[in-house]
């Protein structure tokens, strides 16, 4: 019951299930992406109880939850309808570009199938140790069945990443797995051991070798992708359930033999190379620069793009060497955060720490990294430096895993060898690094909210002093601190809580005030810059020059019309004064579409201010004062 009320708040939180286009989960993150992301409160998300912190990064909105991310994540899949009719209408228009799209593909195919790397990784460790402590014989079917067991998982890693690709890139599953069976189907092994020609209609099959293999079942389940689809549009109804799976079959295992793959295993084999060979000259140095740097690249989600690398790694060697390194990053993250629970005076912080400081020694450290570290930002240096010195000394010995994981101790058995001594000493030093540094640099601690028990204990005399005080205090503020939010539409007030969506009506974004408007224009109701300007062109984010932070959403639902009869006359970024225009839009054209007109204006920073309040008028024009609020 506790995760399927977790599963509810977000969901609200996120604007509700028709803001949420795609989710899925890693090992500590709800890893989702958003029709709308200005419909997220990322304020109340971050305060809500069991939420440790969220995230925008790789092109997706994260939720930080720990090690309930998986119970969290089953019950809010049954909450959202992922067959909603305009789904794959919308997943089609709004596309990601560069860097973003290769990201959130690498996180998406990588994400579910660690669990079964991680398992098979920790009992080789385990089987390492258990030879090395001569307590297994090699010779013993014990020993043959174990190292089943822990290789079968790299051994049909194709296998599982058709099955997670086939996902990602909206293919059957099925016809994927079929093509990574192809890939690993005894007679073709076979064949290529042997080095044997082969070719299909004369055209030469360069042999290869697709066991544990990583980049040729992606880019052959990419391709097929595109062939499947293809064939549905032309094929007629009646025949596609036989000819869509024989003809894609037919058409792209070939394309995969003779070009792909070959191409894919090129490319992986020069990764895992390219690697080996700058690390074996270079160690220190690069344990250095990604320790240090390991959690700058974990905030921007780019850490996933560290994958196809180590599982080259270890198909063709064995061994992966990054790991290492991260698991120093993390050791000092774990110091780092434990010594902010020695040092805060916040009991309610201190409890968040605690918890946090704990998955981090354990191996999970993005409640360290996003609830502490990254929110006081000295220990985050304090982190980073650990992590760079334990990083380097994984780097100078060479340390390396027998498979993916976490760390320190989560990890433990992937590092069971000759280096694991070395192992021990880099994470032991990331970590009293950590701690040391922490305690040296210091930080800014969490205020701590007065309690009304203390007041309880006040005599009169006190208490009466402090409620002179707290109202001189207040009234000061309201003389100084007033600011007004000038309107940027001309229209009817509507209040905020009339409005017709439950992620404005129930102030889950900010308060503010609603506009139905006369006039199709926005213009800027602060002087300030413009952060945000959505690419459907009906949602704009202003930061003002005095701090204050104003959404101006045009429309409920309008993302859908992805732009059309929307007008923008600025640009992310731009430098505006108040009653520069900033949108147009066709007021009867929207309405004649079916989406309603009301414009929510939205103080979204309201925690910085003691008081927001709209006016009262029935009507309003530009420029007229629209908002009063009171730091």
């Amino acid at each position: 019951m506790e995760h399927t009320n977790l599963a509810k708040d977000i969901l609200e939180l996120l604007g509700g299930e028709k803001n949420v286009k795609s989710v899925t989960h890693c090992v500590t993150r709800l890893r989702l992406t958003l029709y709308d992301d200005a419909l997220a409160n990322r304020d109340k998300l971050e305060q809500t109880n069991g939420v440790m912190g969220t995230n925008v990064g790789g092109g997706q909105f994260q939720i930080i939850l720990g090690n309930k991310v998986a119970d969290v994540h089953e019950e809010f899949v049954k909450l959202i309808d992922n067959d909603n009719p305009n789904t794959q209408e919308l997943n089609n228009k709004k596309k990601k570009k560069g860097l973003d799209q290769v990201f959130d593909a690498i996180s998406s195919i990588f994400a579910p199938i660690i669990p079964a790397i991680i398992g098979a990784g920790l009992l080789k460790g385990i089987l390492v140790f258990l030879t090395s402590m001569k307590l297994v014989s090699n010779k013993s079917d014990m020993y043959q069945l174990l190292t089943v067991f822990s290789d079968a998982a790299f051994y049909f890693l194709p296998v599982l990443l058709a099955f997670s690709a086939a996902k990602k890139f909206n293919c059957n599953q099925y016809i994927a797995g079929t093509l990574a069976g192809i890939l690993l189907h005894p007679t073709l092994v076979e064949i290529m051991d042997k080095g044997t020609s082969l070719s299909f209609f004369d055209i030469p099959i360069k042999p290869a070798i697709y066991a544990s293999s990583v980049l040729p079942i992606i880019l052959g389940v990419w391709f097929m992708s595109y062939v499947e689809k293809g064939l549905i549009k032309v094929i007629p109804r009646v025949l596609k359930s036989v000819f869509v799976p024989l003809l894609t079959v037919l058409i792209v295992a070939p394309v995969v033999l003779i070009a792909l793959g070959p191409l894919g295993t090129i490319i992986g084999n020069g990764l895992g190379a390219g690697f080996i060979y700058l690390y074996s000259k270079f160690g220190i140095l690069a344990g250095l620069l990604l320790g240090g740097f390991y959690p700058l690249i974990v905030v921007t989600g780019m850490h996933y793009g560290l994958l196809p690398v180590m599982f080259q790694s270890l198909s063709n060697y064995g061994v992966d060497y990054i790991l290492a390194i991260c698991v120093a990053a993390n050791a000092g993250q774990a110091g780092a955060t434990l010594a902010v629970y020695l040092k805060t005076k916040n009991k309610d912080f201190k409890a968040v720490t605690a918890t946090a400081a704990l998955n981090a020694i354990i191996g999970v450290t993005e409640p360290a990294l996003f609830g502490v570290t990254l929110k006081l930002k000295r220990p985050l240096i304090a982190a980073a430096i650990g992590g760079a010195i334990g990083g380097g000394i994984m780097g100078t010995f060479k340390v390396g895993a027998t498979g993916v994981g976490t760390g320190p101790l989560a990890g433990l058995p992937l590092f069971f060898g000759a280096t694991f001594i070395y192992w021990v000493i880099g994470c032991v030093v990331a970590f009293i690094v950590g701690v040391v540094l922490t305690f040296i640099i210091g930080f800014k601690d969490i205020p701590i909210e007065k309690e009304n028990s203390q007041t309880a204990k006040m005599d009169d005399d006190s208490l009466y002093q402090n409620e002179v005080a707290a109202t001189q205090e207040v009234s000061l503020s309201t003389v100084i601190g007033a600011q007004n939010i000038f309107s940027p539409i001309t229209g009817r007030v509507v209040k905020l809580t009339e409005v017709d969506d439950p992620a404005f009506s129930r102030e889950l974004m900010g308060k503010g005030i609603a506009i139905e408007p006369e006039v199709g224009r926005a213009v800027s109701p602060v002087s300030g810059v413009v952060t945000t300007l959505f690419r459907t062109k009906h949602a704009i984010g202003l930061l003002g020059d005095d701090g204050v932070e104003v959404l101006i959403h045009i429309g409920i639902d309008t993302v859908n019309l992805d732009g059309k009869y929307f007008s923008a006359h600025i640009q992310q970024g731009n430098r505006v004064e108040v009653g520069d225009l900033l949108v147009e839009f066709d007021i009867e054209k929207i309405k004649k579409a079916g989406y309603q007109t009301v414009t929510p204006i939205i103080i979204t920073n309201i925690s910085s201010y003691t008081n927001i309040e709209g006016i009262e008028n029935e009507t309003v024009r530009e420029r007229e004062s629209l908002i009063e609020i009171i730091n």
